[in-house]
């Protein structure tokens, strides 16, 4: 296998995003059409084209005229569908456009606009993405590029030291090939394509072998219905490639598999027996994301949930024409979506419809005696947003990692361990997150283990879907959680450590009581532990991490765990040095560490 030197592929990927009906599909298709048949497209397109939605993700490569080729992620407009978008918004080799109807009201597109804004640079962390805006519906104003001018000026401020937006102002008619804005549009995403490929890295030479027979492999290699290889079915359809019997380093394949997912071309899913390779994207994102997602009343066939679970039956009898079901189960699991705890009924918390009533948190039986502590975990300014996928996905770990079955709600999750209980809670707006752990018995070593299990899963999550969103970390107030006040209470860091340094006494201005420090922090003084809440956890002592090539990496004391640091993207499953991974692969951790943290596994 040739393993040394690399190629270059003159292709990057363009992610359509904004709300529904902002002209997304159309664009695409008009972007694609050449200037001869362009001629009777723009004449014969009728001006009540009826709107059809696209389901999930639509994906595809494809020749836009005068760029060249490219990847195309057309995104669903629909929000329920933001829980699968974040897997697939990387910033490396893309052009993100977003459009808006310049034909709503200036607050509405301000809006929409901010948002997918914030969502691109939650999911984005090492470079500045190149974006463009587009008002859409230019045909039908005639003071539209004034008010477009405006958006972009506004949001060329905001979001300036995090996204790369493009100062050229675009108000198109989507449905319009030959328009001047559509020639400058394509004009840029040429320039910009230039750009990104004089920095894009060069993929292995094997990579360019295996785009070829892609579309063969799916023909001849998969069941019609299901374009899927088992890792031992992929090597084989390689090996035949090659010409040989036997590959020489399996991990260079996989290396370079996982290439061609960050470009676009296969989904490289990486589970706990072995890879699982999806040969076309689309469908993934748009025949199994798309009905696993979609809405009330979107108009294809599609999961319905009775109480907020599904049924292993009723899975079969959307996804019959689709998948295997089996199959679809483990790759809706792997993807963090759904969990089962009997393997007949699955909870999809991205699905969940209920929002969690006012009696699951009650004052307890014996409030003398209780004690309440609580972290609130939220996003640092006007530019951070925890991505769609967060809380659906932390409700997934909960259901994985601990070891009591928590209740979900679609905002909220309670969960129980002996003598403590929690409640996770959503803030309406979306943009902070509030730990609460409790002990009637007065508990408080459970309540710290306790809060710090959670606060370990949130900041994992956070790496893993929302790495690019900038958070800040408060105090919560145990008098106005043990009083269940309404309004959420908390201190800032600051104010922590300056009571700590002083007479470890901080005062709440609106509240207008005062708590001691050691009342908020963990339940009390320990001189031999380092406080650090959902930022990291502090490990005092050395272990080593073991990844699945053999690499160790080795941490002293004092050490931050960052599940995104030691992993960037989907590389594999961390793995013990001597033991092998429990738990479908989650990494664990025993010993003497508080809380039996079930997130790694510390070698003595």
């Amino acid at each position: 296998m040739e393993q040394s030197g690399g190629v270059k592929v003159d292709r990057i990927k363009l992610c359509f995003c904004g709300p529904q009906e902002a002209g997304k599909s159309t664009l695409v298709e008009t972007l694609q059409t050449g200037s001869f048949v362009a001629i009777f497209r723009d004449r014969m397109t009728p001006d009540d084209q009826p709107h059809e939605p696209t389901p999930g993700v639509n994906v595809g490569a494809t020749k836009i005229p005068g760029v060249g080729q490219v990847s195309v992620w057309d995104f669903a407009g629909q929000s329920e569908y933001a829980v699968t978008h974040s897997m697939f918004m990387d910033a490396e080799n893309t052009i993100f456009i977003v459009l808006y109807n310049i034909m709503v009201d200036p607050e509405t597109q301000k809006k929409e606009v901010h948002w997918w804004l914030c969502f691109i640079k939650s999911c984005n962390t090492k470079s500045k993405p190149y974006v463009i805006l587009v008002a859409s519906h230019g045909d039908q104003t005639d003071t539209g590029r004034q008010q477009a001018s405006v958006i972009l000026q506004l949001m060329t401020s905001t979001f300036k030291d995090h996204l790369d937006i493009s100062d050229e102002v675009f108000l198109l008619d989507c449905r319009k090939t030959r328009k001047t804005d559509m020639r400058r549009l394509k004009d840029l995403l040429a320039r910009l394509k230039t750009k990104l490929l004089e920095h894009q890295r060069a993929i292995p030479k094997l990579c360019a072998e295996i785009m070829k027979c892609l579309p063969t492999w799916a023909k001849e290699k998969c069941s019609p219905k299901c374009p899927v290889l088992r890792w031992a079915e992929y090597k084989e359809a390689v090996m035949e490639m090659m010409g040989i019997e036997q590959l020489v380093n399996e991990d260079f394949l996989k290396t370079s598999s996982q290439y061609l997912a960050h470009l676009g071309e296969i989904l490289f899913v990486s589970t706990p027996a072995e890879p699982i390779v999806i040969l076309k994207p689309n469908w993934l994102c748009t025949d199994v994301f798309g009905k696993v997602m979609a809405p009330e009343n979107f108009p294809i066939q599609h999961l319905r949930t009775s109480k907020d679970i599904v049924t292993k039956e009723e899975i079969q009898n959307v996804f019959q024409d689709v998948a295997d079901v089996d199959l679809l189960i483990t790759l809706l699991q792997e993807f963090q979506l759904c969990h089962t705890f009997d393997g007949q009924e699955f909870i999809i918390p991205g699905l969940l419809t209920q929002t969690m009533p006012p009696e699951k948190w009650v004052k307890t039986e014996n409030p003398a005696k209780t004690v309440y502590f609580g972290r609130q975990v939220q996003c640092a300014d006007t530019t951070d947003m925890f991505s769609s996928a967060f809380f659906p996905r932390v409700q997934t770990r909960l259901m994985r990692e601990l070891k009591n079955r928590p209740l979900l709600w679609r905002d909220g999750a309670k969960c129980f361990d002996s003598n403590v209980e929690s409640l996770i809670k959503l803030s309406p707006d979306g943009r902070a997150v509030n730990i609460c752990v409790r002990s009637e018995q007065g508990d408080k070593p459970s309540c710290r283990q306790m809060l710090r299990k959670i606060e370990i899963i949130l900041n994992n999550v956070l790496d893993e879907v929302s790495p690019g969103t900038a958070t800040k970390e408060r105090v919560l107030s145990a008098r106005a959680l043990r009083e269940h006040r309404e309004e959420i209470y908390s201190y800032s860091r600051d104010q922590i450590n300056k009571a700590k340094a002083e007479d470890r006494i901080v005062h709440h201005d609106i509240l207008g009581f005062s708590e001691d420090v050691d009342d908020l922090l963990y339940g009390g003084r320990d001189g031999d532990e380092e406080e650090q809440g959902a930022v990291g956890y502090t490990v005092q002592q050395t272990f080593n991490l073991v990844y699945g090539s053999g690499n160790v990496i080795s941490s002293g004391d004092h050490a931050r765990f960052d599940m995104a640091t030691i992993v960037q993207g989907d590389l594999g499953q961390l793995q013990l040095e001597g033991n092998g991974p429990r738990d479908q692969g989650q990494p664990q951790l025993e010993g003497n560490v508080p809380g039996d943290l079930e997130q790694l596994q510390l070698e003595e």
